[in-house]
């Protein structure tokens, strides 16, 4: 069954949402927008065939209203919370390039992590690595659910693990400040676990429209976050490119679907970040998908270890075997940025942003159409 969430028209909402929060923006005239996109709410709300879309122009009426009243806030705001949590890094056996790596991924406190570290990982593809977004909180979830297995005994049991695990999702939010993708990755974990707590499907589209709301009523200013535009292109990019560009059915190859998923997965995340990373940095990184196979394997047990330590360090414990494995992962980490940081120059402007997602929508239909043809209905690629 699907989610009870799966059937509203939350991509329509968002979109107009994120319009009308553009609009105000930009200075439109707000009565003369607010009007033509209520008119064209009762319209489409009147024309039967039309009525999904509806909430697109109401939306959009609201989005107006919400972008010119709202204040503009700080971006993050960071607890004091994840000092502590940094000094007990930096007292852990991690060596220092390794103790600044971690606190910078994990309290986003990056003002001991030298400039060339930075420019290797922006070049080679990895930048998404050092600014806390929904690849750590997925990790974070990840680790959570490892370590509850135990209360997966009875119904009562498995409804206290999605609590315990939603409360490490969020709280690791709100030590990152709750930022635009934090708060993305959190709500799609969210209805994700409380959908399948609840014996039903997600829908992931659905689910990113669904955070893209929450984001835009608790701070419309996010709309302009390079954050926030890179985390939902991202996902965008992996739901429409991932799966057709995967060359084996997930039901008929579940294990060679997912080792292909090591290179189909950050394809479609870059291709679709690559126009706004374009527009805003003027690079485009070359040798994106060795990078990101790299980071696939390496980060998640440093990212581990990297806890751990932490933890272990808090209670004044100091395993220096533990410290030199996780200095051995992002040893090699930094080297293969290094290495592989291969930016090429490429700017854009607005309209060059437009055609190219224009393109990029185009090119992601062409796919799915020929997989369609060449797999028949039905098959693993009719779910994106």
């Amino acid at each position: 069954m699907r989610a009870p969430y799966s059937r509203i028209p939350a991509l329509p909402a968002a979109i107009g949402l994120a319009a009308g929060i553009a609009v105000a923006g930009a200075g439109a005239a707000v009565l003369f927008s607010v009007a033509a996109g209520a008119v064209s709410a009762v319209v489409l709300w009147v024309w039967r065939p039309g009525r999904f879309f509806a909430s697109a122009a109401a939306a959009f009426c609201f989005g107006i209203l919400l972008g010119a009243a709202a204040d503009e806030t700080p971006a993050v705001c960071y607890p004091d919370a994840r000092t502590p949590l940094a000094e007990s890094i930096y007292a852990s056996p991690l060596s220092g390039p390794a103790a600044a790596f971690a606190v910078t991924t994990l309290v986003a406190d990056g003002r001991y992590l030298p400039q060339n570290i930075r420019d290797d990982f922006r070049g080679a593809g990895m930048a998404h690595v050092l600014a806390l977004s929904g690849f750590h909180a997925g990790v974070v979830a990840l680790l959570a659910m490892w370590l509850t297995r135990p209360m997966l005994l009875g119904r009562s049991g498995r409804r206290l693990r999605v609590v315990v695990v939603l409360c490490a999702v969020w709280g690791f939010a709100w030590l990152g400040g709750m930022s635009a993708s934090l708060m993305r990755a959190s709500v799609m974990i969210s209805l994700l676990l409380v959908s399948r707590c609840i014996g039903r499907y997600s829908s992931p589209v659905n689910s990113l429209a669904v955070a893209a709301i929450v984001i835009l009523l608790w701070r419309p200013s996010a709309l302009y976050d390079v954050g926030f535009q890179l985390s939902f292109a991202a996902v965008a990019g992996i739901l429409a490119f991932a799966g057709p560009l995967n060359p084996f059915d997930r039901r008929e190859w579940p294990r060679m679907h997912y080792a292909a998923s090591l290179a189909a997965v950050p394809v479609g995340a870059t291709l679709a970040t690559a126009p706004v990373v374009a527009a805003v940095f003027g690079a485009v990184p070359l040798l994106f998908l060795p990078a990101n196979v790299l980071v696939a394997f390496v980060f998640v047990p440093f990212y581990v270890l990297a806890l751990l330590l932490a933890g272990l360090s808090c209670m004044g414990l100091h395993v220096s075997l533990l410290g030199a494995v996780a200095d051995a992962l992002y040893a090699l980490m930094a080297g293969g940025a290094s290495m592989l940081s291969a930016p090429a120059a490429v700017g854009l402007d607005v309209w060059g942003v437009v055609a190219a997602y224009v393109f990029l929508a185009l090119m992601s239909l062409a796919i799915k159409r020929s997989r369609r043809s060449f797999w028949g209905t039905g098959s693993d690629y009719d779910s994106f």
